[in-house]
């Protein structure tokens, strides 16, 4: 088997990012873990692959210690995904696709991983939350905060409640994030190591059909009818999607000013800066929703 210095030194990144999974890092590592895989897949055949993750799940669950367990189960669980992703490279599929495809495998192992765990160890996903969150809260209040008495308990409560309602939004956030991360750190990664890989389309073209308008409009109205403290499915469906939309409306804001930035021949860090602001500020995401509802761009190309 041939071992390149490259492989070597993809395996060695997926090792440590795996053992600081333990640490103050674990989110920004959760970002990170599924590139160096993605990539040894890429580069690699199958059989060489899987000598490698061998050699770095085993050295990993060697080195956490008492977060072998921890290590093992984070790091095949971002596995399949990345041999997903990387399989599609290698067929260079579209990178629209690779993104979708592996948010697709995401979002079904959190569903998946959530549904055993509630089987296997009858977890009350709402309950346990309550309970953790009254913890804190009374652990607050300990701290010499001035509360009132059933503050704790109200408050975990409500966060519990406001946190299973919005768990839809949630995985299909995060499994988004996941796979556009990956992609956008491996298809780098793989420029660097001499792999060419099809790139999404500039920025600046990006442009959600206008349909998402009305899905907008139709789930916002929907919000402000039904009860706030409903429980039913139609309830459910308009809180995840109203902020998931939202989002999606943000990324449109995003993509405008970088066209905007394109049409008045400003630095390319500018729309960069621009972008910060609008993810940190929910509502900069109006801008997305006029770029798609009205022809701005239009205008602008005029002016």
């Amino acid at each position: 088997m041939n071992i390149g210095w490259k492989s070597v030194a993809w395996s060695a990144a997926a090792l440590f990012l795996l053992l600081s999974i333990p640490t103050m890092l674990n989110i920004v590592t959760l970002f990170l873990l599924m590139t160096p895989m993605v990539v040894l897949y890429t580069m690699l055949k199958p059989l060489s692959f899987a000598a490698h993750m061998a050699c770095v799940v085993a050295a990993a669950f060697l080195l956490s210690g008492s977060y072998a367990p921890v290590a093992l189960t984070f790091g095949l669980f971002f596995l399949i995904p990345s041999i997903v992703m990387g399989h599609l490279y290698k067929k260079r599929t579209a990178p629209k696709k690779v993104i979708l495809i592996g948010f697709v495998v995401l979002l079904a192992q959190l569903l998946l991983e959530l549904i055993v765990l509630s089987m296997q160890f009858d977890l009350d996903l709402s309950s346990y939350l309550t309970q953790l969150l009254e913890e804190t809260a009374r652990a607050l209040n300990a701290s010499g905060t001035l509360l009132p008495e059933d503050w704790a308990s109200d408050t975990a409560d409500q966060l519990s409640n406001a946190i299973v309602t919005m768990l839809p939004a949630l995985l299909l956030l995060a499994s988004f994030a996941l796979a556009s991360v990956t992609h956008i750190l491996s298809r780098r990664a793989l420029a660097i190591s001499g792999i060419k890989t099809p790139a999404l389309p500039q920025m600046r073209t990006w442009m959600l059909p206008r349909s998402m308008v009305f899905y907008y409009l139709i789930a916002l109205v929907l919000s402000f009818v039904i009860p706030a403290d409903s429980n039913n499915f139609l309830s459910m469906v308009t809180a995840n999607a109203v902020p998931v939309l939202r989002f999606a409306f943000t990324i449109q804001a995003i993509a405008f000013f970088f066209y905007l930035a394109s049409v008045k021949g400003w630095h390319k860090a500018v729309p960069v800066l621009i972008a910060v602001p609008i993810l940190l500020y929910p509502p900069f995401y109006l801008i997305g929703l006029l770029d798609v509802a009205f022809p701005l761009r239009k205008n602008f190309t005029r002016m």
